[in-house]
């Protein structure tokens, strides 16, 4: 019943959207009321401008990001090394039920650009840390051991990462003004309140 019209229809959802902003004409909005409405019209106004601010900083990310993919995919390349030596086998607990996925760092050869050998310690994973196994590893330019390059994927779940973690961030600070403009406006009405339900009932009503 809350919210008809003469006609017994409910009204239209702009007017209710109107009437919880304390737009809409009713002498019984406060101006708190109207105060309340009018910082979460605003607080609403901004969130919404800052999709575009966090859309502009997920395109720059990517576009960094993007640069410096196609700069490693140039500069690193991917070899093929063999394990030296077999890493020693990691004890197992008594509580342990089952073998848990781990790494092993062992010593291996591989050949840079050019035929040179080189050799050095490497990261494998576990099944792969005996003596005569491969394993694939990335080199720089210089023939040194790195990591893989940027895959324009990784930038663009970057950027997107960057947009939702900006948007979030100015959602939070808003949400957490409102909520202390809302505490300051709800104690001032309760005050005002008390005092005019004093003038009304007296004194003795309040003790």
């Amino acid at each position: 019943m809350r919210y008809r019209t003469r006609a017994g229809r409910p009204p239209h959802f702009c007017k209710r959207l109107l009437r919880r902003l304390g737009v809409a004409r009713n002498p019984l909005v406060r101006r708190s009321d109207r105060v309340e409405g009018a910082l979460a019209g605003v607080a609403v106004l901004i969130a919404l401008l800052a999709i575009p601010l966090a859309v502009a900083f997920a395109r720059a990310d990517i576009a960094s990001e993007t640069a410096a993919s196609d700069a490693q995919q140039r500069s690193r390349h991917q070899v093929t090394a063999t394990v030296l030596t077999t890493a020693p086998q990691q004890q197992t607990s008594l509580g342990d039920s089952a073998p848990i996925a781990s790494t092993a760092q062992v010593n291996a050869l591989w050949h840079v650009p050019g035929g040179a050998q080189r050799t050095g310690p490497v990261t494998v994973p576990s099944s792969a840390a005996t003596e005569g196994a491969t394993t694939a590893i990335w080199l720089d330019r210089t023939g040194r051991q790195t990591t893989a390059p940027l895959t324009h994927t990784d930038a663009v779940t970057n950027g997107v990462l960057v947009a939702t973690f900006t948007w979030l961030c100015a959602a939070g600070v808003l949400a957490g003004a409102f909520w202390a403009a809302r505490r300051v406006l709800d104690h001032r009405r309760a005050t005002r309140w008390a005092d005019e339900w004093a003038q009304f009932a007296g004194p003795e009503a309040v003790r």
